[in-house]
């Protein structure tokens, strides 16, 4: 299952239009991967680092000027958002922005070759730890709900003459001061989300920290989340497969020979044992019976503060094509109705549609502003995503699209402004605006895809540019 790496940006950032933050995370006493040390180094200055102008208007949200800023490196930056801090990631000696081949278009965290991750406080940018690592990738991650950042590292084993080359990957995982959380091998043996390790044939779950595997009761047709969308290329596509100690799984209605109505089945990591199920769940008025639907019945689309998740319910229970979908608010740990939110039309989840479509082709475009407590989901209405915001305490809808306006794929929010993208070409987003997430209004456009920043928890902001990476308090 892959990591999404939502929480970044860097010198470029594009987005497919089919791609989802999977939240991995490692397991202890596995390794620590070639080139990955088992601690990362102190810094050798707490000395805040200088401050350069910013190149343009600074993104809106954001304060005028800069807080802090690195200096520029010769292969680029990305930067990631971890709580109170950003990760910034670098390539190591000598990395040089490459100018063709299969790296042209990766980001600087996601190339082959060496990486440099400093750890630095968002307030003031003071280093608080580096990890070198070998030949290595850098992904967002969580753990156990706490954001963290993952890095695999490759080794490679040339070929002896007889034998075909060779390469083992290792996962590290950090949080925010650049304490190594654990390792895991990154193979088909180890699927690994949010602070868990699936083994076997998927039957059975660990905490990555250790202790004994549960065996899950429900463990067929285990569907990821949906999360936010500036995923940069070459980034994997699949969302989280577990959020806040409990995994999302489908199984049939009724049994029988024939396809059957799918029901949402929530699972309890730490006992294995189903927790309940959408049939048991607070269901929002508008929503179709179960009976009633041909498809399925309800999608889990995100997990908010690891104790709600986010429901999609059918209104009209098609068997494919587009429907309305009413939004709702639920308890995680009991399935407890505690908002209903607005109706939004997406394409709907069907048997037939999810056999010849992967998890990476998900329903919603979804982000959440901690600061405001609001929602901006865009269904998928082929050719146009259109969005609508709302409360997630209360299920008010405080804005939605007009059908003749453009497009509006949200991917990141933060300090009351939603970042979206507004054009699509093939299979990719572009034209990035940023609005006001309570009223719609436009507060910035024509800017760079690579100016949409990342927040840390108490709403700095942060973008890496060929200038260097800038770092603004709240505006």
């Amino acid at each position: 299952m892959g990591d999404f790496a939502v929480g970044s940006t860097a010198r470029t950032v594009l987005v497919p239009a089919a791609t989802v933050v999977t939240l991995l995370a490692g397991l202890t006493a596995c390794g620590s991967g070639s080139g990955s040390p088992d601690a990362p180094s102190k810094a050798k200055s707490t000395a805040s680092p200088r401050t350069a102008a910013f190149p343009g208007k600074p993104p809106a949200g954001l304060a005028g000027s800069p807080a802090w800023t690195v200096p520029a490196a010769p292969g680029g930056a990305s930067v990631f958002a971890l709580g109170d801090a950003f990760a910034v990631v670098t390539g190591g000696p000598g990395a040089a922005r490459p100018a063709g081949g299969p790296n042209a278009d990766a980001t600087p965290a996601e190339r082959e070759g060496a990486k440099v991750v400093e750890f630095r406080d968002a307030r003031d940018g003071r280093v608080r730890a580096t990890v070198k690592a070998g030949d290595a990738r850098v992904y967002a991650a969580t753990w156990h709900g706490a954001p963290a950042l993952r890095v695999d590292v490759a080794d490679k084993t040339a070929s002896d003459g007889m034998t075909s080359d060779k390469t083992s990957t290792v996962s590290d995982v950090y949080d925010n001061r650049g304490k190594k959380l654990g390792s895991v091998p990154k193979d088909e043996q180890h699927d690994l989300s949010d602070g868990w390790v699936v083994t076997g044939k998927g039957e059975k779950v660990a905490p990555a920290e250790g202790g004994g595997p549960k065996t899950l009761e429900a463990h067929d047709d285990v569907r990821t989340l949906q999360a936010p969308r500036n995923r940069e290329k070459g980034s994997e596509l699949r969302g989280p497969r577990f959020a806040g100690g409990y995994g999302f799984s489908r199984e049939e209605a009724r049994t029988g020979p024939y396809s059957h109505t799918k029901r949402l089945v929530v699972t309890e990591l730490a006992t294995g044992k189903k927790a309940w199920t959408s049939s048991e769940a607070g269901r929002p008025d508008g929503a179709v019976p179960e009976d009633k639907s041909k498809a399925t019945n309800a999608v889990a689309v995100t997990v908010l503060g690891g104790d709600r998740v986010v429901l999609a319910w059918q209104t009209e229970g098609k068997d494919g094509g587009t429907e309305p979908w009413v939004l709702s608010v639920n308890d995680l740990k009991t399935g407890r109705l505690l908002a209903t939110g607005p109706v939004v039309k997406a394409i709907a989840s069907s048997n037939m549609r999810e056999m010849s479509l992967s998890d990476s082709d998900p329903v919603f475009y979804v982000t959440h502003d901690p600061s405001t407590d609001v929602l901006t989901v865009s269904g998928d209405r082929s050719p146009k995503w259109l969005a609508t915001a709302w409360d997630a305490k209360t299920g008010k809808q405080l804005w939605t699209q007009a059908d003749d306006e453009n497009l509006f794929a949200p991917v990141a929010s933060g300090n009351g402004v939603v970042y979206g993208f507004t054009d699509r070409y093939v299979q990719d987003f572009s034209k990035p605006i940023a609005v006001d997430v309570k009223t719609k209004k436009v507060l910035a456009k024509d800017f760079e895809a690579d100016r949409v920043p990342v927040f840390s928890a108490d709403g700095h902001g942060a973008v890496a540019l060929d200038e260097g990476v800038f770092v603004f308090a709240k505006g």
